[in-house]
């Protein structure tokens, strides 16, 4: 997910607060045990537990005199689990810094949450944080339902498990989205093909005096996620692609050099957005149908789709399929792998009890729980359905404070009171393609090169498409490139790829 985390993806704070506790994919909601419960307090003597989790906004969201440690749901928690929960936050800043120093001084909570591959590897190599197998398999009976083995194998260290990947149920996040309207005004089909598109594009360029393709890169990282569907078309929409049964930048094929021949050509007749590589958000040019095609997260479709009805203009939105290129390449790169982690410290002194209540967190009956919150207050049941509205959810937003990983029907609840379901549920039949550098553990050479190659890459794609500088240069960009510490990176990541295979 690496391309994709990117300010086009512009959640905000409430909406990160009351949808999103982490990151992974493909995984199913966790199944209701007799041991869920039972595992939670039965087997354990010592019910004292400090579990401290990062910052999350929701934090800021307690009204009068609740706070993370007590509410009426936290007190419910407490209660029906038999722990004396005591929560506590990581700083909004600098968070790692302060996990070192709680490591250090020996004074460690029970259940921690690593923020970061980076330091989380860094530190299960240090021997900082218990190994949890055999914990698992006598006090985690709820993880194998809540995580697919491959995310968990992803975690682990020289075989071994020292990390729980927080989960979060989100399988998709940007999509191709079009004013449907225009298409329709001017009695076009949608666009299924890149060669279609082009001819799309020109018909609504020749007829509306419109740049047609719109996107946002003025930001880092915002250029390969806004044309991302295009890149994709020529195979080359994910970091890095398998060629001889080793992994090469995607960045550096000839691919990559097509697919920019492609969108120089496209620029250079005006069909995309001149604008394109200064714009921060594109929602407005989509709203007042200045735009035809933009890549769009979700989350902003709803507010596109709210304005444009405000408007009463008679426009109309639709995601479509990515468009495919030779040999049907095409797709959205996957989304949802983990990037924090929760752990029991070596030094934890409550290591069964902090077993036991992540169990507890993860039985489909706690999940149901924190989802809705109490019944008759927070919800109410009508034919066997659960029905919650928005000003029910809202009053609580921090109830996801106390999940450890996301659950597909907390998920999908929060966004359905939300409204955003409807912009969020069509995306999810698109076809994904799998980065399989997000499987690797951290890899020094790599993960502190990539921002920056990255960047670098992003940097000369742009001047490439807008005629800045000439793409005969492409051969001279791929050397500069693996100059920079690109070869290096890769080599270092493929030690990994080829043991794996």
């Amino acid at each position: 997910m690496k391309i994709q985390k990117t300010a086009l993806v512009s959640m905000s704070a409430v909406l990160l607060a009351g949808l999103v506790v982490g990151c992974s994919s493909n995984n199913t909601a966790p199944a209701s045990t007799s041991t869920g419960a039972a595992s939670s307090s039965g087997t354990v003597k010592n019910k004292e537990l400090k579990v401290m989790r990062i910052y999350h906004p929701s934090m800021e969201q307690f009204k009068g005199s609740d706070t993370i440690n007590d509410n009426k749901l936290v007190n419910v928690l407490k209660e029906k689990s038999g722990y004396n929960v005591k929560f506590e936050s990581l700083p909004k800043d600098n968070p790692n810094q302060k996990i070192s120093i709680i490591l250090a001084s020996g004074d460690v909570p029970d259940i921690m949450w690593i923020p970061g591959k980076s330091d989380y590897f860094k530190l299960a190599q240090q021997g900082a944080f218990e190994p949890l197998d055999e914990l698992t398999k006598t006090h985690i009976p709820n993880l194998s339902t809540f995580l697919p083995k491959e995310i968990l194998d992803a975690s682990k260290l020289d075989g071994k498990m020292y990390g729980i990947p927080v989960r979060v149920a989100q399988k998709v996040g940007n999509g191709l989205l079009e004013r449907s309207d225009i298409l329709k005004e001017l009695s076009l089909k949608e666009p299924t093909t890149m060669d279609e598109m082009y001819t799309t594009l020109k018909t609504i360029k020749e007829k509306k005096n419109m740049a047609p393709l719109t996107g946002a890169a003025g930001n880092p990282g915002a250029f390969m996620a806004s044309f991302l569907p295009y890149a994709s078309a020529f195979g080359v929409g994910n970091s890095t692609v398998t060629k001889n049964g080793k992994l090469e930048f995607s960045w550096l094929q000839p691919e990559y050099k097509e697919y920019l021949t492609t969108m120089k050509k496209w620029y250079s007749e005006g069909l995309i957005d001149q604008e394109f590589a200064i714009n921060k958000d594109i929602k407005d040019k989509m709203i007042n149908g200045t735009a035809t095609f933009g890549t769009v997260y979700w989350g902003d479709a709803l507010t596109i789709d709210t304005s444009i009805k405000d408007k009463k203009t008679g426009g109309t939105l639709q995601y479509i399929a990515p468009v495919s290129g030779k040999n049907g390449a095409a797709g959205f790169q996957e989304e949802g792998i983990p990037g924090s982690y929760i752990v029991i410290p070596k030094q934890a002194k409550n290591k069964e009890g902090a077993a036991a209540f992540i169990n507890y967190i993860m039985n489909a009956d706690t999940d149901k729980f924190l989802t809705y919150g109490i019944e008759g207050q927070d919800y109410k049941v009508e034919n066997g359905q659960i029905v919650q509205t928005p000003e029910q959810s809202n009053n609580i937003p921090w109830r996801t404070l106390y999940f450890f990983g996301d659950s597909d029907p907390s998920f999908n609840a929060r966004l359905k009171v939300k409204g955003f379901l409807p912009y969020y549920e069509p995306l999810l039949k698109f076809k994904q393609n799998r980065e399989e550098t997000s499987y690797a553990p951290s890899i020094e050479a790599y993960d502190t090169k990539f921002t920056e190659l990255r960047n670098y890459t992003e940097e000369n794609a742009l001047k490439f498409i807008m005629g800045k500088r000439d793409l005969g240069e492409f051969d001279k960009f791929v050397q500069e490139f693996n100059a920079k510490g690109g070869k290096v990176a890769i080599d270092a990541m493929n030690e990994w790829f080829t043991k794996k295979k």
